[in-house]
């Protein structure tokens, strides 16, 4: 009855937007430190600043992260989630020497968000080559047998460069890890880089998750080393049919109209959560939802009742998560009228 009255009323504490509250009683904790627990705990709702600083050059796609954006996103979320296509940003070679200019851009973007007390995720995103998959435009290609000493080492500089931040600084060793990584493949390359951020950072909590794009379904392909601070993230888009439609860029686009969400739906979302709370239960990792939402192309009424739905199902699971993202085409603001599109914001936050 306790536990059951605790959960109760930390959701009810989130609802309300108050971020200090923590869901540590409600996590599945028996493989970390009660301070990895309650830093999953605390996490709560999370924004991405998504493709402002992970297109191959900064600014390509349209979006730049301005400092505006700190006083809009401080006062609603607990957690930042900052996207960085770090391996266009640093030497070809096997050493992976960091662009210093771009990198000190990044640690005013860190520093101002650490400074407002909120957890950030300092997340790797998009080593496209890595996975097998095409380059992007301005995307430059680096020698296939360096490709995962490079990954190694760009940690090992970005570890030593922020061993001294708050523990509120959370490493997020790669995104999405699919394609030439599935399986085995990401087990060793995973251990490897725990072992570097460890030298410089014994106690960081580290987030990672499985492959096929951090699906749930792949949590049991997971090797996890011993390792104590350790969270694990999942990504759910379900039904992927709805929230990625209208995309061009998808080598099969979902046309546009479809709607959301009818039961069955509801249950394609529900049973990803399900599934990675199982595998939760047995291992004893806490878990975290980086990325969930829907593309500007569906219609409003539907893009709202989908973050609603989701999102009430995450947090009655004591699930932390962060949206994606906060203001391009899934976003929930709109840069150019500098306004909250407020549907989705009250779908996401009230």
């Amino acid at each position: 009855m306790r536990m059951h009255l605790y959960r109760w009323f930390a959701l009810l504490v989130m609802a309300v937007g108050m971020p200090s509250i923590a869901l540590s009683e409600s996590l599945n904790c028996q493989a970390v430190t009660a301070e990895t627990c309650d830093i999953a705990g605390k996490l709560g709702r999370g924004i991405n600043l998504g493709n402002m600083l992970d297109p191959p050059r900064e600014g390509d796609w349209g979006y730049w992260l301005l400092p505006e954006y700190l006083d809009k996103v401080a006062p609603l979320f607990q957690t930042v989630r900052i996207p960085v296509r770090w391996s266009n940003h640093a030497a070809a070679t096997e050493d992976a020497t960091l662009d210093e200019r771009f990198a000190g851009r990044v640690d005013k973007v860190i520093d101002s968000y650490l400074a407002k007390g909120m957890y950030v995720i300092l997340d790797l995103h998009h080593y496209n080559q890595l996975f097998g998959d095409a380059l992007m435009p301005n995307e430059y290609p680096v020698a296939p047998e360096v490709l995962e000493t490079r990954l190694v080492n760009m940690w090992q500089q970005l570890a030593e460069r922020y061993k001294d931040r708050s523990d509120k600084l959370i490493f997020e060793l790669l995104n999405e890890p699919h394609g030439k990584l599935n399986g085995e493949p990401w087990n060793a390359l995973l251990a490897r880089l725990i072992k570097t951020v460890r030298s410089s950072n014994p106690t960081r909590t580290i987030l990672l998750g499985p492959t096929e794009w951090n699906a749930a379904k792949d949590l049991e392909k997971l090797r996890l080393p011993e390792d104590r601070y350790l969270l694990i993230a999942i990504h759910n888009y379900e039904p992927f049919n709805f929230t990625h439609q209208g995309i061009k860029y998808l080598p099969k686009p979902f046309p546009t109209g479809t709607t959301c969400c009818n039961k069955q739906q509801q249950l394609m979302i529900t049973d990803a959560l399900d599934l990675a709370q199982a595998w939760s239960k047995k291992h004893g990792y806490p878990l975290h939802v980086g990325e969930f939402g829907a593309y500007k192309a569906a219609d409003m009424d539907s893009r709202a009742s989908y973050i609603r739905f989701i999102r009430d199902e995450m947090e009655q699971r004591g699930m932390g998560w962060t949206y994606w993202d906060f203001a391009s085409s899934f976003g929930i603001y709109d840069p150019k009228a500098r306004v909250w599109i407020e549907p989705l914001r009250r779908a996401l936050l009230d």
